[in-house]
């Protein structure tokens, strides 16, 4: 009997946005701690630094930029793993997500529908159940 195709197979694909959504659910709930050491720019060694007030401005401005940067893929899920165009695209995702959390959980609690509160808590909490079966992220 030969090996079942692809297309038969019990494990569905799963859509890219829809697996974005979980990762960012589960992430929302992670706490973040961001170690100021880790923030901290490279230190450069014998590389001569200019003292014209234009060059030290435009330096420390690249330098704030660079942080935030850091800083920034640290706080969106699989941040560090990317490149910065691609860290900056998926934290415009990440922030359109966490907007739609904030509406929902503010929509719940003025209609004062812990029902729904409660729904949406064990939904996320199913997912952080299936990530420890399988460790996708």
């Amino acid at each position: 009997m030969p090996p079942p195709s692809p297309s038969k197979t019990s494990c569905k694909p799963v859509p890219v946005d829809a697996m974005r959504e979980m990762i960012f659910q589960m992430a929302a709930l992670q706490p973040v701690q961001i170690d100021p050491e880790s923030v901290k720019p490279p230190k450069r060694r014998n590389v001569k630094i200019s003292k014209d007030p234009q060059s030290v401005a435009a330096r420390h401005r690249r330098e704030r930029i660079s942080e935030r940067i850091r800083i920034l893929q640290r706080l969106v899920p699989g941040g560090t793993k990317m490149d910065t165009a691609s860290m900056l695209e998926e934290a415009v995702h990440y922030m359109k997500f966490l907007k739609k959390q904030v509406q929902s959980f503010e929509q719940a609690a003025a209609g004062g529908s812990m029902a729904a509160m409660v729904k949406t808590e064990a939904d996320v909490g199913g997912l952080l159940l299936h990530r420890r079966h399988e460790s996708w992220w």
